[in-house]
């Protein structure tokens, strides 16, 4: 296993930031940590980084401790914070060529490095434009290239898209499954389920600080009891028993069959909106029983 979990928590005062984390991610994976915030994404992922030590559990990166070999551990990967971004003056060429410096590259062969991932970032057309005059998505993607241009053997990516808009999104993770394709892990972080299942190999939901469901994308959304749902204008009574979950002046209805769902409808005497079929977001949603 490339990163592996067990019953993994940091506390911070009298709260937990992560408490019962339970996580096995194989080599050459992307693996998604999914969950609201305030989850425990970013603090799971600090530990399994080496920047804060455990409270209770254990946990191994590429086989080593991240406590007692916490060295070795530093060595194999490359991280990329949530808060972590970049200003001034610089450029996302430099930027990335100087992070690739500072893990012993020439000035030459980062330059190369450098074009290849700003390019994949579909950002190389911007590369000599200062920080201050790109929007935080771009800004984000130039930092997404920093770390994936780092050789590693597990790459750690909290929020890697957060602030970026739905085609620099894509281009995020087409990186991200093409570092995997070359044989490298992927641990990255989301509260954006729908990316975590076009991107991920293996998803782990997460709620109040412990794993609460994981499994493929699909089979977790196979595992659901139904498989549609449709959003409908709220009626005060709704049938008994159904699957639904309240959105004021409406509501999302879930059942097993297409006939089943318009079955409830006509009995609500009301109106489809929007009818699809389930996805991870629902199996998430289920996951915490969200009513």
């Amino acid at each position: 296993m490339s990163v592996e979990a067990f019953e993994l928590g940091k506390k911070f005062g009298e709260t937990w930031g992560a408490k019962n984390i339970t996580l096995s991610v194989g080599k050459g994976s992307v693996a998604v940590l999914a969950g609201p915030n305030g989850a425990g994404k970013t603090t799971t992922t600090r530990i399994l980084t080496t920047f804060f030590k455990p409270d209770k559990g254990w946990a191994r990166v590429e086989g080593f401790d991240v406590v007692k070999e916490y060295r070795e551990v530093r060595k194999v990967i490359s991280y990329l914070p949530q808060g972590y971004g970049m200003g001034g003056d610089v450029t996302p060429e430099e930027f990335v060529v100087s992070a690739l410096m500072t893990r012993g590259f020439s000035y030459f062969e980062a330059r190369r490095e450098a074009r290849r991932w700003l390019e994949a970032l579909g950002i190389w057309e911007i590369r000599g434009r200062r920080a201050w005059v790109l929007s935080g998505g771009e800004r984000r993607r130039a930092v997404v290239a920093s770390a994936l241009a780092v050789p590693a053997s597990v790459y750690f990516l909290d929020e890697p898209t957060a602030g970026v808009d739905v085609e620099g999104r894509y281009a995020v993770l087409k990186a991200v499954r093409e570092v995997a394709s070359s044989g490298a892990t992927v641990f990255m972080t989301t509260h954006n389920l729908a990316e975590a299942q076009v991107a991920a190999d293996e998803v782990f939901f997460v709620n109040s600080g412990t794993t609460i469901a994981s499994g493929k994308p699909s089979t977790l959304v196979e595992a659901l009891p139904y498989k549609f749902k449709a959003v409908v204008d709220k009626r005060n009574h709704l049938p008994e028993g159904i699957r639904c979950i309240d959105l004021g002046d409406k509501v999302v209805i879930y059942a097993r069959t297409r006939g089943e769902l318009y079955g409830i409808v006509e009995e609500l005497r009301t109106s489809i909106h929007e009818m699809r079929e389930v996805d991870l977001e629902d199996a998430y949603l289920n996951a915490v029983k969200v009513r």
